[in-house]
């Protein structure tokens, strides 16, 4: 295991044969790490590399001069590729990996629950510390306890993974293949993936593990009473896509998304049905700028990062140039397709207009470089700053609607400005 990751480390270096310095090593290490792991559906480590990267002490020294690129994500997803095509059948997730002073590597490693240890000397790198702080470890509980068990809901669940018999009731719930043709193709990937996670996520929740989210769930159901206009306005798509793939424990962002991920390649879901899964889990809402339609398609440009789209709309509302949209919008899920998918019932955003939007995003996002405030951008806009936030921002904001959209008046961090805060409430009541 430690030369399939040195050999993999290796391909991130612009001279492979040439001495490398301890720095270089330990980043190559770890991205080479997260790769493997994500590869087999484990994406805690991916997740996380770029806080763990910065929180390694490398005395002042950096390993990007010695690096081909810059762009972590870009050099996870090379190594991801090389280990589906080189290693497919290898299922050992890495718990650890250390590096000695003068470059040599160990992996520590899981195998059918057992951890293997592969051990030198008394160094422990800082590398071997950032991995063993990593992963999902309400996740790594549950799968542990349901290898622990040979029969009863490990045999319902990897029934239910494979979509065969057992969890007849529950599959009878996912939308049928004739019901899936009457979507647009790229629509229809999601509602299938989307309702795979809905039936996992019933049968984990009734387990003790998952209890954390069975709280931010229940108590955000009794809060909120999704349902869509009149009787609130977080319909059932905005509300099941954050349950499951935004509300989060901390310190490592768990969710039920990532915990049917670890499931599912623990057990054998299918690959392409994980990949989906993946991007959903990805994805959070948005703000975006109508720039127009191009047939069927809607142009939208993000605010934060001035990204453009051209996406399908399933709530069939098209909108009008120059309107502020807040939406969860999900690349093609489609390998090689350019069409995104607006998932969620487009929120048209009233007033105030694009200049305090961007005023807002000028104060919430840091004065850092680009990509660092693409990154603050992501954590803003799937977390916020407290877990309700945009929960109550679309609750609170709440004007009017029609067939395909919701409108919405106000900015998250003006209670003053949104018609149903409790400022506004109090100040009604007087």
């Amino acid at each position: 295991m430690s030369e399939i990751i040195k050999e993999m480390g290796l391909r991130l270096f612009k001279e492979p044969d040439a001495a490398a310095s301890l720095p270089a090593v330990e980043a190559a290490i770890l991205l080479a790490s997260a790769a493997w792991n994500a590869a087999l559906g484990d994406h805690g480590l991916r997740d996380q590399h770029r806080e763990m990267l910065k929180k390694l002490d490398w005395g002042g020294s950096q390993p990007w001069p010695e690096l081909v690129s810059t762009d972590t994500d870009g050099l996870i997803a090379g190594l991801i590729e090389y280990k589906q095509a080189r290693h497919p059948d290898d299922r050992r997730r890495i718990v650890a990996a250390e590096t000695s002073s003068d470059g040599n590597v160990r992996v520590h490693w899981v195998e059918e629950d057992k951890v293997v240890a592969a051990t030198f000397g008394s160094r422990t790198s800082n590398a071997t510390a950032a991995i063993a702080r990593s992963g999902y470890p309400i996740a790594e509980k549950l799968v542990a306890r349901m290898k622990r068990e040979v029969r009863g809901k490990v045999v319902d669940l990897k029934s239910a993974i494979a979509g065969r018999a057992a969890a007849e009731e529950l599959q009878r719930t996912v939308v049928s293949r004739e019901g899936l043709a009457a979507f647009h193709p790229a629509h229809a990937a999601y509602v299938y993936a989307q309702n795979q996670v809905s039936v996992m996520s019933e049968q984990l929740t009734a387990l003790g593990e998952m209890a954390p989210f069975v709280d931010i769930v229940s108590k955000a159901e009794d809060l909120y009473m999704p349902s869509g206009p009149p009787m609130s306005p977080l319909t059932m798509s905005y509300f099941t896509c954050w349950a499951f793939f935004d509300a989060c424990v901390e310190p490592t962002n768990e969710t039920i998304g990532t915990t049917v991920l670890e499931v599912g390649a623990a057990f054998g879901m299918h690959a392409e049905l994980l990949r989906l899964i993946r991007l959903m889990q990805e994805s959070r809402m948005g703000l975006y700028a109508h720039e127009g339609t191009e047939g069927d398609l809607i142009i939208l440009r993000e605010l934060a990062t001035d990204a453009v789209c051209h996406a399908i709309v399933p709530s069939g509302y098209r909108g009008q140039r120059g309107e502020l949209w807040y939406a969860r919008v999900l690349p093609s899920p489609i390998p090689g397709g350019s069409e995104h998918v607006v998932l969620t019932t487009p929120y048209v955003l009233l007033k105030p207009g694009i200049h305090e939007w961007q005023a807002y995003l000028r104060r919430t996002l840091p004065d850092a470089p680009k990509q660092a405030r693409i990154d603050a951008n992501e954590r803003h806009m799937k977390y916020g700053p407290t877990r309700t936030y945009w929960n109550d921002f679309v609750f609170e904001g709440y004007v009017n609607h029609r067939t395909g959209a919701i409108y919405l008046a106000g900015l998250p961090d003006v209670p003053e400005s949104r018609p149903h805060s409790q400022v506004n409430s109090r100040r009604f009541r007087r």
